[in-house]
């Protein structure tokens, strides 16, 4: 039997909506009997074990069944330590590749319909810089790209800069970010901070669709002028394709 832990995230409803099985979507403890394996929802447990937005223990769910696996979103040490006292396979669909890059398609999708609502002009000709070079970046330029050619990228990684150099794709170094009317960061670090804000056009537009701690710090930011939109979450804004992906992934994830 699958059970699948309902929260408000409706992307949890699709995906339950895709399954051809039995399984349970609830987020009341008496109603997962049965389950072997057990579906967390992104923000995984906290370090009482309490799954993220909801009132359920995962050590009750555990002592009322026979879980053999556990496929979460964010993976913590307390998650981890429980898994392994009761021989648990623990499996993060956030890890996978599959879920990493249609995730990433869907967040850029998301992203654009954003970007171009925030401004009255078309933006063909603005300069805009994408910081990382992972699922999301990557998704986030092959959109953009098609119209708007003034793109570069920022990462550190040393085979992400060679891909960039092989594919023709502008590297830049963080030390022009004055160059900029767009930036948009997918990393989750804080790699423009302090005085680096000094350096950015007055009116430069800045997203960051990383999590916490994010790419831009956020003090920093506000001290210096600058709001940085925050977008998190970004497929949940189109929550029966984010299920169909999650659905595909889980079951994947299942079957391993």
């Amino acid at each position: 039997m699958l059970g699948i832990i309902k929260t408000t995230d409706k992307r949890f409803m699709y995906m339950a909506s895709n399954i051809k099985e039995k399984y349970i979507y609830s987020d009341k403890l008496e109603d997962f009997v049965n389950v072997e394996v057990l579906i967390l929802p992104i923000g995984g447990v906290d370090r009482f074990l309490f799954v993220k937005d909801t009132a359920l223990n995962i050590r009750d769910i555990l002592q009322k069944n026979n879980i053999k696996k556990i496929i979460a979103g964010k993976i913590n040490e307390d998650l981890r330590n429980i898994c392994a006292e009761d021989n648990i396979v623990l499996l993060s669909y956030l890890e996978d590749s599959f879920y990493q890059s249609q995730n990433g398609y869907l967040t850029a999708y998301v992203f654009l319909k954003k970007l171009l609502n925030d401004f009255d002009e078309p933006i063909f000709d603005k300069k805009i810089l994408i910081t990382g070079w992972g699922y999301c970046a990557r998704a986030i330029y092959d959109y953009v790209s098609k119209f708007n050619k003034n793109i570069s990228i920022y990462c550190k990684d040393y085979h992400d800069i060679k891909d960039l150099d092989f594919h023709k794709i502008t590297y830049e170094s963080l030390n022009k970010i004055d160059d900029y009317d767009i930036i948009i960061n997918t990393v989750e670090s804080n790699i423009i901070k302090k005085d680096m804000f000094l350096h950015i056009k007055p009116n430069a537009k800045l997203y960051d669709i990383a999590s916490y701690p994010y790419g831009f710090n956020l003090d920093d930011a506000s001290k210096y002028g600058f709001k940085v939109e925050i977008l998190p979450k970004l497929p949940s804004y189109i929550p029966a394709s984010a299920g169909a992906v999650l659905y595909k992934t889980v079951i994947k994830l299942i079957e391993e």
